[in-house]
């Protein structure tokens, strides 16, 4: 390690000692450590939505027609909160509702010169999604979701912003490809949404394939925007990074759809499945680099989540969705420090590999413990009436300490 890198780690970790925040996240790479602070998100600890947060509809329509969706997005009528999550949820039943609500039934949805129909039609399907009325510029996004195992939904994760569209897919799933995920984004300049793929131009952001299932168990999808890049990750691994640069600000989207049959990731669900299984998630939260901007983290009750992240064994990485492999060569793993209640903190590690080395351990000035970091959650308690307690983490070679104000 030469004296620069050593200099650049020691001030981290004394900027992180002199911090009294309880939550943080950290890409803990073999080069450096980059610190995100929480700036938003839900734990969905309440007994219904905030709606001062989120909307239940896009805002421009109830369904996306372009895409022949079968859904119309009810207010609120299909999502649940149930012991500290949101489940999602699609229905099969007729509805009769206008696709855009303030035009009048007999205008027509008329996209690039192409008819899809008028505004007042017969729906298949009723579904749930949010929305957040807030718009976001940058930070680091992450949800932590379990998948229905009906066949035939699509459950999404994702940005919007913009006019002309600008998008980021966080996640994109069919439910029948239990080993996949899609990822995409848009750019408003039309030249940057195609790429060169060894013979031809092709749409970037396709299907990232992987060993396991996905509708078995909790899963953590996240993705890093900032003005020169977009990364995606799964479980703390990157699985594609994008390096065209983008800068609307955007709304933040988690919704289950019905494709149709013949429109985008069909096929459709079966007609016979009259209820969907849930599209659950645990948690929402949004993270920024601006330490002046940070929030700070929403009261929880403790919960054991027996449940963590599964590891998932890329089979794949193509060169068009991940870029070249000497650009990954620094990632390591990330970690997350959330409060739990009642002096309970959870340091949860991802990545595809977490060193064997690696070591966390906390101390409030008389009692000191130290283990093995491991893969998934890391439950650690502080003693009651304890004014303070310094939380280290070591690995590569570095420290990484941090004050914790119970």
């Amino acid at each position: 390690m030469n004296r620069f890198l050593k200099i650049s780690f020691l001030a981290a970790a004394l900027h992180l000692y002199n911090t009294l925040s309880a939550q943080r996240l950290w890409q803990f790479n073999k080069d450096t450590i980059i610190t995100w602070y929480y700036a938003d998100g839900d734990e969905f600890e309440q007994n219904t939505p905030d709606i001062q947060k989120w909307s239940y509809w896009y805002g421009w329509s109830r369904s996306i027609f372009s895409q022949k969706e079968q859904e119309y997005y009810t207010d609120g009528k299909n999502l649940e909160l149930k012991n500290g999550c949101l489940n999602l949820f699609a229905v099969r039943e007729d509805t009769i509702a206008r696709m855009v609500d303030w035009l009048p039934d007999s205008d027509s949805m008329i996209l690039d010169g192409k008819f899809y129909g008028l505004n007042k039609r017969l729906f298949h399907y009723t579904s749930g999604m949010i929305q957040s009325r807030k718009t976001y510029k940058y930070g680091y996004f992450e949800a932590r979701f379990r998948i229905p195992e009906e066949k035939g939904y699509w459950p999404a994760f994702w940005l919007y912003g913009g006019t002309p569209n600008e998008e980021i897919d966080w996640m994109e799933l069919k439910t029948e490809k239990k080993n996949a995920i899609h990822v995409g984004r848009h750019s408003q300049k039309k030249e940057e949404n195609k790429l060169r793929d060894v013979f031809r131009k092709k749409w970037w952001g396709d299907w990232v394939y992987f060993k396991g299932d996905l509708s078995k168990g909790y899963h953590v999808i996240a993705g890093e925007w900032t003005p020169e890049y977009v990364k995606y990750f799964l479980n703390g691994e990157c699985i594609a990074y994008s390096k065209v640069p983008l800068h609307e600000e955007k709304v933040l989207c988690a919704n289950l759809a019905v494709p149709g049959k013949d429109g985008s990731f069909h096929p459709a669900p079966d007609p016979a499945i009259m209820h969907s299984g849930n599209f659950t998630i645990d948690y929402i939260r949004v993270w920024t680099s601006d330490q002046n901007a940070e929030k700070s983290f929403p009261q929880m009750t403790f919960k054991e989540r027996s449940d963590t992240a599964a590891i998932t064994k890329l089979t794949s990485k193509t060169k068009f969705l991940y870029g070249k492999r000497s650009e990954h060569t620094n990632e390591g793993f990330v970690l997350s420090l959330v409060p739990y209640g009642h002096g309970v903190y959870n340091l949860q590690a991802l990545g595809k590999d977490i060193p064997a080395d690696a070591q966390f351990s906390v101390s409030d000035g008389y009692f000191n413990s130290s283990q093995a970091l491991k893969y998934g959650a890391n439950l650690f308690s502080i003693r009651k009436g304890q004014q303070q307690a310094t939380l280290t983490v070591e690995c590569y070679g570095k420290k990484l300490a941090y004050a914790i104000l119970p």
